[in-house]
């Protein structure tokens, strides 16, 4: 017996011996996994791949089409530096049809057979996709950095803005869903309040803003330097324009908007929740003075039920739009503070020079 009773204590201690080796090896794999999740800290595109996303939008725009257009970028993973070369990229063809998206599922397979036979980088790193005035936070764009994310774990989007472009100002952003999102999102598509609070989820961190340096070669920096020397010196005193502020605000208008429905919709379900606890405890009271009579009189009392079975929960309101339409608020008046902020110093530098 005292050699079975060892025997036992042994056993227990390796188990437990197991058990946290075991515990640390998890914990070690998940950190593994939340690390290859925000590992990329820097893209580089040549400009090749700036010229061809401009291109494509712009061809979009002659021919009067839809001008949000997207396509794949392909490019190569340097993991000793952490840096994503995005080096080629084609348009696809915008359309949610089931005929669209089996063509451009062939015109990719065929793109690849193609560039693979010329020796050109031809594993795919994500998606470009062009907006207006920082637009594209909404459900599409989260599902498909979601859908890329979950066959690649580095997959990035690309914004091209053509109207900031436009105005001068090269607008070319990189996002990617955050390890916490990704995780959420791939348990649940729909978030709730308590998800998000115990995931530590805010519309600041839902996505992950990469820097974007442009690559050029040699030729094209010389080109660049003669091309800045011949630049007109006036052109830093232009105002900035009015309607691209205008259109910033009628923006930043409709997203203050649908919070104010979200937040109506949040009411809703408060009063929903409360009215079922008055009516619960209602019920309560009111079956137990039932009970208290009927003994009384010597009756039976009832018998016990499941109160939540009779009155159930109402529906939890999801924040996820909430959680974009903050986040494309948040855009909005960061993009008004950088237009507005040149705008004001050129007012104050013209104001000196006219006194």
């Amino acid at each position: 017996s005292s050699q079975s009773s060892g025997s036992s204590g042994i056993n227990a201690e390796y188990g437990q011996t197991f058990q946290h080796y075991f515990k640390r090896i998890n914990l070690r794999m998940a950190a593994n996994q939340q690390t290859n999740m925000d590992s990329i800290q820097c893209v580089e595109v040549t400009s090749q791949v700036i010229m061809k996303i401009t291109r494509n939008c712009q061809d979009e725009l002659d021919k009067q089409l839809d001008p949000h257009v997207s396509g794949v970028l392909l490019g190569l993973i340097n993991e000793n530096k952490r840096i994503l070369e995005v080096t080629h990229c084609f348009p696809l063809m915008n359309s949610d049809t089931d005929e669209s998206m089996e063509i451009n599922r062939e015109h990719m397979l065929e793109m690849e057979r193609s560039l693979r036979s010329v020796n050109i980088d031809y594993q795919q790193v994500g998606f470009y996709q062009s907006t207006y005035l920082n637009t594209h936070c909404d459900r599409n764009f989260l599902d498909s950095v979601f859908d890329y994310l979950e066959e690649m774990n580095e997959a990035i989007a690309i914004i091209y803005d053509p109207l900031k472009t436009k105005l001068g100002h090269l607008s070319l952003r990189a996002f990617k869903l955050s390890g916490r999102a990704f995780q959420l999102y791939k348990a649940e598509k729909d978030f709730t309040a308590e998800m998000l609070r115990d995931n530590s989820i805010t519309f600041e961190n839902l996505f992950q803003e990469i820097p974007v340096v442009v690559k050029n070669s040699s030729l094209t920096n010389v080109l660049l330097c003669e091309l800045d020397s011949v630049q007109d010196s006036t052109s830093y005193f232009t105002l900035p324009t009015s309607s691209y502020l205008e259109k910033s605000m009628q923006l930043l208008l409709g997203g203050l908007d649908e919070i104010n429905q979200d937040l109506l919709k949040i009411s809703k379900f408060q009063k929903a929740v409360y009215k079922k606890q008055t009516e619960m405890m209602k019920y309560i009271q009111d079956r137990k003075e039932e009970n208290d009579r009927m003994v009384r009189e010597g009756l039976k009392p009832l018998p016990e039920e499941d109160v939540n079975e009779l009155f159930k929960d109402p529906a939890p309101v999801g924040r996820l739009e909430s959680l974009l339409s903050a986040n494309r608020i948040s855009s909005h008046c960061e993009m008004i503070e950088e237009h507005v902020k040149s705008g004001i110093g050129k007012l104050y530098l013209a104001d000196s020079f006219m006194s």
